[in-house]
């Protein structure tokens, strides 16, 4: 299974090299103020497509994470993110029990959250939670919203890789899904629920907290 991960990632980066290559290309004959735009989510694909490729290359070595500042880690993309929810005259709220030091990788967490954050933003009405809490060595991180929430058989298929709820408004499935395999990851476990405002709550829990000075 490792061997066939590693094959199919080397094939997946194969295969965007070129597109990706004739995208920048194409950059240089837009305005200036699109080009750096487009040019910065470009990057963000060139840079996920590196970091699972090293994932799939190191899959099994046991590799030791080395602890990071979970709220120092998240701190630029929670300040994007809170900006995007505004101008869709959503408020993103943070309540954080703890400043925990956690052994993850910093895109991992990145990805994790900016998953569960967009798919939340996309779907409320006007609230969007995130919750950190420690309880021991496990972090428990909980992003909830007031939208319309979803019953038992759609969390189960928002779980299912690529499924689409709404083809108008979500691509959650795919997303949720993504979460999933990154939790599994790190032997943690995700939960989907009613939220206390009417919509869905994640729960992620996660055994990664370090107490080391």
């Amino acid at each position: 299974l490792i061997e066939r991960g590693r094959h199919t990632a080397g094939n997946l980066a194969h295969a965007l090299k070129t597109p990706l290559s004739v995208m920048r290309l194409q950059l240089k004959q837009l305005p200036p103020e699109s080009a750096e735009r487009l040019g910065v989510e470009l990057a963000r694909i060139d840079a996920a497509v590196r970091h699972h490729l090293a994932r799939a290359s190191a899959a099994g070595e046991g590799l030791a994470l080395s602890p990071i500042a979970l709220d120092a880690t998240l701190a630029g993309l929670l300040e994007g993110l809170t900006r995007l929810a505004a101008r869709r005259g959503i408020t993103l709220s943070q309540r954080w029990q703890a400043r925990p030091r956690v052994r993850m990788d910093a895109q991992d967490v990145q990805e994790v959250i900016g998953n569960l954050l967009d798919n939340a933003i996309r779907w409320a009405s006007a609230d969007v939670t995130l919750c950190a809490e420690v309880h021991g060595e496990t972090l428990t991180l909980r992003v909830s919203d007031d939208g319309p929430g979803l019953d038992e058989e759609q969390c189960q298929a928002a779980l299912a890789r690529g499924a689409r709820l709404d083809e108008q408004r979500s691509e959650s499935g795919l997303g949720l899904a993504i979460v999933a395999d990154l939790v599994a990851l790190y032997r943690g476990e995700m939960a989907l629920s009613r939220a206390a405002a009417g919509g869905l709550e994640v729960c992620l829990t996660l055994p990664v907290v370090s107490h080391e000075r």
